[in-house]
């Protein structure tokens, strides 16, 4: 007896594709789950996003305080009225450190009284600009092994220094921190020193936060002594 076979119905091939469809329907309604894995999970993307709030905060916090450090040692130089000299350089320098509350390793500073001089000016009403006319040094002083500023150095930062008149005097103030992160988020190469800044996303393991800041005497003109 020759078996005979029932035809196919029209949709049989598709069975497959529409059962795996409805799974997946029935998957995406499905609400049952396990707490305690599911919190970890949650627990530890809270953390993660918690160390890297924290550590961006803190870095921004030393930034800033380092300015407001830096700027209240300026004002106190520009308020002398008497010679300042490096006696008073190094205790505005351990000030500075305890206002951070940094160890001073971790800091430099350096002062220099810079001027506009009349020499070689054809007209004297011509202001300095560090380009065509330059500006004088007058002394320059330098916690630790920084360099201190020369005639050539100090011109080469004249974007920095506004125009200066024949005979005006300024006081610049630099302070640098090294700043050491908690933890090692990201890419090692967020730069910030000396005005100039490289970013890139991440914090490296070591920052340096540094300020140029110019001021001018509130009274008599800063001069500098070697015995102050």
């Amino acid at each position: 007896m020759t078996a005979v076979r029932s035809p196919e119905r029209p949709g049989a091939e598709r069975g497959g594709a529409a059962g795996l469809m409805r799974r997946l329907r029935r998957l995406l309604r499905d609400e049952r789950g396990s707490i305690p894995i599911e919190g970890v999970m949650g627990a530890l993307l809270i953390l993660g996003w918690y160390v890297i709030a924290f550590q961006f905060f803190d870095a921004f916090r030393a930034k800033a305080q380092t300015l407001k450090a830096s700027y209240t040692v300026a004002d106190m130089i520009s308020r002398e009225e008497t010679p300042i000299g490096p006696t008073y350089m190094a205790g505005a320098k351990r000030m500075f450190d305890f206002m951070l509350n940094s160890d001073a390793s971790r800091s430099w500073m350096r002062v220099s009284i810079i001027y506009c001089p009349s020499d070689g000016k054809a007209d004297t009403t011509i202001d300095c600009d560090g380009s065509t006319y330059k500006f004088a040094i007058e002394k320059s002083w330098a916690t630790g092994a920084t360099p201190v500023h020369t005639a050539t150095t100090i011109n080469a930062e004249k974007d920095r220094i506004p125009l200066m008149s024949e005979g005006d005097y300024a006081v610049i103030l630099e302070t640098s921190l090294s700043y050491n992160p908690i933890f090692d988020i990201g890419q090692k190469s967020l730069t910030l020193d000396g005005g100039q800044t490289w970013t890139s996303q991440g914090l490296s393991e070591q920052l340096r936060f540094s300020n140029f800041i110019i001021t001018r005497s509130r009274g008599v003109r800063n001069t500098w002594s070697d015995a102050s």
